[in-house]
């Protein structure tokens, strides 16, 4: 049998249309969490009926009685389900994202830290357990040439050297993968004005965005476009931490482009394939697409976040990015998405959790990461 979900609002007008009280979206929340029908999570009983209420649940033939929220990211919360409803979609389709202190205005919380709180919970969940790694798949015909860019950023605050041989960095390490997607543009708004004696086929060349000449340069300029990103924090910038945590991101065979760190020495060992190593000091842009998506990562942390966010949560926010820039074509459908992934049945943070630093963001489920390293033992 087909899962059947429920089609997603696409305009803040019909959003605010189909959930205008609690009820309407507990009666949501229950087709996107049992789309195959109603299965008692106690007994796996399938024959129960509707409680009065929606909010209460449903109860089984063995008399138990499960809430739509129970066992979830949502379990036992005293905010409103609209309320919920309303975080979800602002993380999914609004583009800059939403900070705790712009969800407090614009939902009517009186705490700061309930709204911070809750959208945490929310990006507890915004990582699937079972999705598909990157790799160099495409079904779009005009783009001739695939791979995945891969390198390492740093983010966090500013120090001087003095600091940092006293204390060490304060920085957070990221490694970051990106799908690249590559085609020659043959439009007459690519072509510019050739160089005096020199013919068009040569200046296309150079116009080549990786610095690398192909037979195939002749015919346009070489474009690229990003396709889908990973970003996780990893402790060092060691070979060992960059190929497991590779292997777990990327498809095995692909082909990588990464610069000449050391970290990225042995990539046949983690069953991937160099395509090209690039030499940073001697290209004007070693590796653009990564580029433009770090570029991005960092002024939304600095727009949105004012630069506040701490490196034990950094991971949740790098969660939330990928997950609304993976879907930035169908934002509507990553509302759906992100309430699904918050009532798998996986219990979210505690609020006790987040502010004592206990609770550990998933990214991957740490499942996923245990079969990732098996494949390189």
């Amino acid at each position: 049998m087909t899962a059947t979900y429920p089609k997603p609002p696409e305009t803040v007008r019909d959003f605010f249309k189909r959930f205008p009280d609690h009820d309407a979206c507990a009666e949501y929340l229950f087709q996107l969490r049992w789309p195959d029908g109603y299965v008692c999570p106690k007994c796996g009983s399938t024959r129960a009926g509707k409680l009065r209420s929606p909010k209460a649940g449903m109860e089984c033939e063995n008399h138990h009685k499960i809430s739509v929220t129970a066992g979830t990211a949502l379990h036992r919360t005293k905010i409103g389900l609209d309320q919920w409803f309303f975080a979800a979609w602002m993380l999914a389709t609004h583009k800059p994202g939403l900070s705790a202190h712009q969800f407090q205005r614009q939902s009517g919380l009186t705490r700061l830290e309930t709204a911070w709180t809750l959208l945490h919970k929310l990006r507890s969940g915004l990582v699937a357990p079972d999705r598909d790694k990157l790799t160099t798949k495409c079904n779009d015909s005009r783009h001739t040439d695939h791979w995945i860019e891969v390198d390492h950023i740093e983010i966090g605050g500013e120090q001087t050297m003095e600091q940092r041989k006293k204390r060490g960095s304060n920085k957070s390490i990221v490694l970051v993968a990106v799908e690249v997607h590559a085609w020659h543009d043959d439009s007459p708004e690519s072509d510019q004005e050739p160089e005096p004696g020199k013919p068009a086929s040569v200046r296309r060349k150079s116009l080549n965005a990786r610095g690398k000449s192909t037979v195939a340069d002749t015919t346009g300029t070489l474009r690229t476009k990003a396709g889908r990103c990973r970003l996780r924090v990893v402790p060092g910038m060691w070979m060992d931490v960059t190929n497991d945590v590779l292997v777990s991101m990327i498809e095995r065979g692909s082909p990588i482009v990464s610069d000449a760190h050391a970290s990225f020495g042995a990539p046949g060992w983690a069953g991937l394939r160099r395509r090209e190593t690039i030499v940073a000091k001697t290209h004007p842009d070693p590796l653009p697409t990564i580029g433009r998506v770090t570029t991005n990562l960092k002024r939304w942390l600095e727009g949105t976040h004012k630069g506040a966010v701490m490196g034990q949560h950094l991971q949740a926010y790098l969660n939330e990015f990928v997950f609304r820039f993976n879907r930035r074509d169908i934002p509507w459908v990553a509302f759906n998405r992100a309430l699904a992934l918050a009532v798998l049945g996986r219990p979210g943070p505690t609020y006790e959790g987040l502010y004592k630093h206990t609770w550990v963001h998933r990214n991957p489920d740490p499942a996923a990461l245990a079969r990732a390293q098996g494949l390189l033992g």
